[in-house]
């Protein structure tokens, strides 16, 4: 009789986990020149259009910024499925994943690609989990320790400088509107 320990059986639901995650993510991410269409193929008025609808002429509209979603896909993914970078992998398919969750939530797309990003972020999670020590440590190693006191003089000058650059923004924002940019 073999005999599997527990560390194996982890092991393993591990490297399910990944491979569901990465082969969809990986599909998803290919599928992006081609998921969305023309935006001329919408021509009823925005007011007018399903929440879905709307979306998608969204996406039709710039295939580059969808293309782009799908190497970051992709590229999660990837990283996702070796090892030494599953937990980097697993952030870049996190943030993808929690968006397209409140996209199709609030933009009320079908129900299955809606449970199938939450079960995909499910997990991530789990397997995140199993990892909760690295992910712990790296939050550690990642913390500033300032050793200066702060003094009140700090404030207004940071007041001051944070309203200098908010006038410098808007006047390059009003050039760039003056020269057509």
């Amino acid at each position: 009789m073999i005999k599997i320990s527990k560390l194996e059986i982890f092991n393993i639901f591990e490297w399910l986990a990944v491979g569901i995650v990465s082969i969809q993510m990986i599909i998803y991410g290919l599928a992006k020149p081609v998921q969305f269409d023309e935006i001329s193929s919408y021509t009823e008025p925005i007011n007018a259009m399903k929440p879905m609808t709307l979306m998608w002429a969204f996406y039709s509209f710039s295939k580059t910024y969808a293309i782009i979603i799908g190497i970051f896909e992709t590229m999660g993914a990837i990283l996702f499925l070796i090892p030494r970078t599953r937990l980097f992998g697993g952030v870049i398919l996190s943030c993808i994943l929690i968006n397209i969750i409140l996209q199709d939530y609030f933009f009320e797309v079908n129900v299955g690609a809606l449970g199938n990003a939450v079960l995909f972020q499910l997990l991530i999670l789990i397997v995140f989990f199993k990892h909760r020590d690295k992910i712990i440590n790296s939050f550690r190693a990642l913390q500033c320790q300032f050793n200066y006191k702060i003094r009140l003089i700090y404030i207004p000058v940071a007041v001051l400088i944070i309203v200098g650059i908010e006038i410098l923004l808007l006047i390059i924002n009003n050039l760039l509107k003056y020269l057509h940019l």
